[in-house]
């Protein structure tokens, strides 16, 4: 008696319950173990992007772009934590949005970047055939993945693409393992320069807002500046039965897997009919990406995801902290902030004007009349407490190109007036003349000698002096609130 094999219609039916099947069996029967393993997943996910030094979107997005600014409430202490048990972060406080027409000039003009559309808009329009012009958007590359699948413990897999549950399907196999490639990966973004000025520009315009996020019991919240993504238009995946692998003792080529009953010496047309068959009924099946089955064996299954339109999968960025009177502080990494990285602070090159700021703003609130002047005046004068009792330095002028003059009264261990601002302006100046001076002196003097060894010391004491001091003042909200009242009126 001849067999007789399954018509097309009844292998689509059984092929849908044996793949709702086993993804349910890969999620688990319980919602408590269920939930663990998509958690699983996507910290799985998120620890894949992050190894090539990008922060991850989940779930993936392509709504983010350059200029997006996020507020972070969280102590850094608390997101390091955070993103390094959960692989990610979650971006539920979009503040703002920045468009910037920079992208034309930060390109030169390359990528199809025009003065009047900002990207991704270009690329997201469809042409005569309706394809999309990403192919012109800037390349990225990411390199390929492995993961691994047991559907009795659960998924160690590092992307949350719904191929894998499929192929399991296919090859009859609760246990396998793969590789996965993030294909058609693109990237744009614009430089930290001008992104810093537009947030600058922007939290002048919104210091009301901002003010509401000061400083407090030392933690700081902080505005997270997206400035480049990472997306992916396509993902391939390659499943290897690993239970097929292991029971076979015997060699041998690979052979067409027997696809619901169309065995394996069925004719090239039949094979191909059967993938044809079950691609199309993907695709009823399971909405948002088109899943494609490329090619299908008794021991592995390659499959191909395909988005829409590219979504995002990472970013890069930088976090300004904001400071008391709605005010921002430099930009620091982000990727380093969340990677408990060391970050060396920004050298202030212009002390000498915000020196001469202070004193200017000073001597205003001394000479305007009115109770809150008088009030403001005094509450900067308290400030002198922060200095030290003594001085920890020795003032340092050059009497000559190359000769070194010490001063007779700002010497180590002699007493510091602090009674008024002006003697906190006096010592930052006096800390920032010793730093200078002798930072000039010793790019030419020897370096091997006693006098230089002796003189290094006094520099660092005045550098330590001048950034002890700086820190302290840094966030005051005397110091905010008359900076308000001199230069903005309120």
């Amino acid at each position: 008696m001849s067999r007789q094999y399954m018509k097309p219609r009844g292998v689509l039916k059984v092929l849908a319950v044996l793949i709702l099947w086993v993804s349910c069996t890969a999620a688990s029967c319980t919602t408590t173990l269920r939930n663990e393993q998509l958690e699983s997943v996507a910290k799985d996910w998120a620890l894949v992007i992050r190894a090539s030094q990008v922060i991850p979107v989940y779930p993936l997005s392509e709504d983010l772009q350059p200029g997006d600014v996020l507020l972070v409430s969280t102590p850094i202490e608390s997101q390091v934590k955070l993103y390094k048990d959960k692989g990610f972060l979650p971006l539920d406080q979009h503040l703002v949005r920045l468009y910037s027409t920079k992208f034309k000039e930060f390109y030169n003009s390359r990528y199809g970047t025009q003065d009047s559309i900002i990207p991704p808009a270009q690329w997201q329009t469809q042409d005569a055939h309706g394809v999309h012009n990403w192919k012109m958007a800037p390349r990225a590359a990411f390199p390929t993945y492995q993961f691994s699948v047991n559907t009795g413990a659960g998924l160690n897999l590092a992307i949350p693409i719904q191929g894998v549950p499929v192929a399991l399907g296919l090859m009859s196999t609760g246990k396998a393992s793969g590789t996965v490639t993030i294909a058609d990966a693109f990237t744009f973004g614009l430089d930290n320069s001008h992104l810093t000025s537009m947030v600058q520009d922007w939290a002048d315009q919104n210091r009301k807002l901002l003010r509401n996020y000061p400083p407090r019991d030392g933690q700081s919240h902080f505005l997270r500046v997206v400035s480049r993504v990472y997306l992916t238009g396509r993902v391939s995946v390659t499943v290897n039965n690993d239970e097929a692998t292991s029971a076979e003792a015997r060699g041998g080529a690979d052979r067409p897997m027997e696809l619901m009953g169309i065995k394996s010496g069925a004719t090239d047309a039949n094979y191909e009919g059967a993938i044809k068959a079950i691609n199309n009924l993907l695709s009823e099946q399971l909405p948002g990406g088109k899943i494609k089955v490329v090619t299908a064996s008794s021991r592995t299954v390659t499959l191909s995801e395909t988005f829409e339109r590219p979504l995002v999968i990472g970013y890069v960025g930088f976090d300004m902290q904001i400071l008391e009177g709605g005010r921002l502080g430099p930009p620091i990494s982000t990727l380093a902030q969340l990677t408990g990285g060391h970050t060396i602070p920004a050298y202030a090159t212009d002390n000498v004007y915000r020196l001469a700021s202070l004193s200017h703003m000073y001597r205003a609130l001394r000479e305007i009349k009115g109770l809150d002047a008088d009030r403001i005046s005094g509450d900067l004068d308290k400030l002198a407490s922060l200095l030290p009792e003594k001085y920890p330095f020795t003032l340092y002028e050059l009497k000559s190109s190359s000769e070194l003059q010490q001063d007779s009264t700002v010497v180590v261990g002699t007493k510091i007036d602090r009674k008024a601002f002006s003697d906190v302006i006096d010592y930052l100046g006096n800390a920032q003349k010793t730093t200078k001076t002798l930072e000039s002196y010793l790019s030419k003097a020897p370096r091997d000698s006693e006098e230089a060894r002796k003189l290094d010391q006094e520099l660092h004491a005045a550098r330590s002096a001048l950034a002890d001091i700086s820190n302290r003042l840094n966030g005051e909200p005397a110091l905010m609130r008359a900076v308000d009242f001199v230069f903005f009126g309120i």
